[in-house]
Order: structure tokens, then sequence, then C-alpha cells
């Protein structure tokens, strides 16, 4: 019976760790970016301006549309109140009419094809702020990301000096209790092993804080467990030069990219302007019209049609200064500062590649520096752990060297994180994936 109570304990200890497991979200990078993506009330709002701006470009043929009037119908009544005779009839003195009609007109204007253009763009315009909202959010969540991953490896470090330390002060207290370590030197190994505590508490507490931001961002309950499942494994990249990186990725980054958009949208307003305020507008109009008059005996009503056309030459927009003439002026400028502002965004995108570029080189030629002295550290501490176990070394020297050797572990795990950080870093400044920019550049 005892036994089977035991197994029963050991069942339900397994299933309740079996549903914690499945209950907690386990989140790759992707993982996260789909789940985010999904929530962002700000990228759902640009879905439904981007929706927007796609109806208006598809519909764009309605501009050749004729404009129809509506049916328009009356009924009217002449009447002779006294004429000197006294002598019409009843139906002389009041007569009744109905009339009716309608009416097509089309305006043809050179200006259409570029308003047609401008909707197309304005379509164009909404995708690419669409594309960067979501670029910046993967850029976001990326750092996020690999923050908690650094912070859940921090951790881990502190809680493996804490073992040692407990280890250390199980060593010490064996040799007091012998009579072969001083109350000194027990109180400097409780004074070690207690004081990884606090900071155990407090890196636990900065991710808690973390975590429920990274949750908040991916648009979820703060309070939600989970785990996060990715690679830290570095590559190294053989980057070209930044001339042969800008040359080839430059014009794909979004900030040129919605530069250029304004430009274009700066040369078809002018274009646009220019031809509704200079250039002739062809207008066709036909109309019907029929009526009677409402009486026994009346002719069958007749209908009548009038074509017109005619060709509208505006002339004050020719005359400088004139109201038509200063929005013609306005629009040259705005190109004018469309053409600086794209200049700029060139300049400052050609400066913020290589500035990701160097960043990522500078990253990775530290790792190897930062990979040696941890294996010194490692290597010190436990040559220190032997001489103190052969008396050899003091207890204060030994926990200067646990000190090193974690400073070295965290530093080591930082550079790693930092370096794969820059990676995607740089990769969202070329505009290309992280896995692209691996199988293009990185050493195989």
């Amino acid at each position: 019976m005892k036994h089977a109570r035991q197994l029963l304990i050991i069942i339900l200890l397994l299933l309740s760790a079996f549903v914690f497991a499945e209950n907690r979200l386990v989140l790759t990078l992707n993982d996260a970016f789909e789940t985010a993506i999904a929530n962002n009330s700000d990228i759902q709002k640009q879905l439904i301006a981007l929706e927007g701006a796609r109806r208006v470009k598809n519909a764009s043929w309605n501009m050749f549309l004729p404009e129809i009037s509506a049916v328009t119908g009356s009924v009217s009544n002449s009447h002779t109140l006294y004429d000197g005779t006294e002598k019409l009839s009843k139906d002389q003195k009041s007569s009744w009419r109905w009339s009716a009609g309608t009416g097509i007109s089309i305006g043809f204007s050179t200006s259409i094809p570029y308003k047609i253009k401008q909707n197309i763009l304005n379509y164009q315009i909404a995708q690419t702020t669409y594309d960067k909202l979501v670029s910046d959010l993967k850029m976001n969540i990326t750092s996020q990301f690999y923050s908690l991953t650094a912070e859940l490896k921090n951790i881990s470090i502190l809680k493996e000096a804490q073992k040692l330390a407990k280890d250390q002060l199980a060593v010490v207290q064996a040799n007091y209790n012998n009579g072969l370590a001083s109350e000194l030197d027990l109180l400097k190994a409780k004074y070690a092993y207690q004081s990884t505590r606090p900071k155990i508490t407090q890196a636990q507490t900065t991710y808690n804080a973390n975590a429920a931001n990274f949750m908040l961002l991916l648009g979820l309950d703060p309070s939600t467990s989970f785990s996060l499942k990715g690679s830290t494994a570095t590559v190294e990249l053989k980057l070209p030069s930044v001339n042969e990186l800008a040359q080839k990725f430059l014009d794909s980054r979004y900030d040129v990219q919605q530069a250029v958009q304004n430009l274009t949208s700066a040369e078809l307003g002018l274009r646009t302007t220019q031809h509704s305020t200079l250039a002739p507008t062809l207008n066709l109009s036909e109309n019907f019209s029929t009526g009677n008059e409402i009486k026994d005996g009346a002719p069958k009503p007749s209908v009548t049609g009038s074509f017109s056309a005619s060709i509208s030459i505006p002339i004050s927009g020719w005359i400088p200064n004139s109201n038509k003439n200063l929005p013609i002026k306005s629009a040259k400028d705005a190109i004018k500062q469309a053409q600086i502002s794209l200049e700029a965004a060139r300049k400052n995108a050609r400066q913020d590649i290589s500035r990701k570029a160097a960043e990522t080189r500078r990253i990775y030629e530290s790792l190897e520096i930062l990979d040696l002295n941890c294996q010194i550290a490692n290597r010190a501490y436990e040559l220190a752990r032997v001489g103190y176990g052969s008396g050899l070394v003091s207890q204060t020297e030994l926990e200067s060297q646990q000190q090193d050797r974690l400073t070295a572990q965290q530093s080591l795990m930082q550079g790693e994180i930092s370096y794969i950080t820059s990676l995607h870093t740089l990769a969202n400044a070329l505009n290309i994936s992280y896995e692209e920019l691996i199988s293009l550049y990185g050493v195989k």
C-alpha cells in the first residue's frame, strides 16, 4: 500500500509537470514576430489604410465615368385671371403641363493620367509605410528577445557561482571544524555565498519586469508564462566594403524608398497642378427633355435632345502670381525640398550602414579576446581551488579568482548576445533577413 501511494504521488507530480509544460508558451523569434504583427494596433490601422489606398487605386478608372444627372420632373400651371373679354373658356383660363429631363456630361482633362499615377503611388507609399512598421517592430522584438536571453544566461551563471560558493563554504566549514581554517575564513566564505542571493534576486526581478514588457509588446497578457527558444551560436561575417554594401542595398532601405516616393509624389503634384491650371478641358454633354399638357386629347409627348461640346481654355493660370499660378510655384518648391530630403536620406543611410557594419566587426573581434579571458579565468580558478586545498592559496585569493571567473563568463555571454543582435541590426539596416545576411556573407 505504501509503495502504491508513493507511485500515485509520483504520477500526479509528473502529470502536473506535463500540464504546466503544456500551458507554458514556447517562443522562437519568428513566433514572436507573427504574434506581435497580428496584435499590434499601429500595424492593424495601417492595414486598413493600405486597403483603402488599394481600393482607390483599383477604382482609378472611375475618373473617365460621365456625370449623369438624375431624372427631374415638374408640374406647372398657367392661368389667366382676367383678359378683359370674359370670353375665355375654362380650359383656356387654366392649363396644366408636366415636364421631365435628364442629362449626361463628361469632361476630359490632361491631368487625369497624373491623378491615376498618384493613386498608384499612394498605394505604394501605404505599402512601404506598412512594411517599415513591420520591420521596426521586428527589430524591437529582436532586441528584447536577445536581451531576455542574455538575462536568463546571466541568472544561470549567477546560480552556478552560487553553487560553487556553497560548495566552498562546506569545505571551509569542514576545515574550520577540524581546526584547519580560521573563523575569519569561515565568515568570508559565508559572506561570499550569501552575497550571491541578492544578485540572483535582482537579476530575476529585472528579467520578470522585462518579460512582462515583452509580452505587452507581443500583445499578450503580461503574466503569460513563456520560454524562449533560439540559437545563440555566433557566425563570422566577411563583409565587402561599405561602398559595395551601399551600392547594393541603399535603395532598398525603407527610409530611402520613402524619400524617393515623396519626390515622385511632388513631381506628380506639379504635373497635376500644371495640367489642371494651364491645359484646356474638353466638355461634352447631352440633355433630354419631354413634356406635355395635362388634358384630355393632348397629343403624345415629344422627346427632344440637345448636344453641346466645349473647350475651356484657362487664362488666369498663365498670369504670374495669380491665385491660379501660385500653386504651380509652390509645387516646384515642394520638388526642390523633396530632392534635398532624398539626398540627405541617402547620406544618412550610407553612414548608418557603415556604422553598423563597423560595429559588427568590432564586436566579433572582441569575442576572441573575451573567450581567451574566460579560459584564463576558468583555469586560474581551478588552480586556485587546488592551491587552496593544498594550503598554498588563501580564501581571499580563491574568492577573488571566483569573482574574476564570474565576470569573465558574464562578459563573454554579453559579447555573444551583442554580436548576434548586431547581426540582426545590420540585416535590418540593409533591409534583408538575418538568414539572407548569413547566406551572403557568413564564413562557411
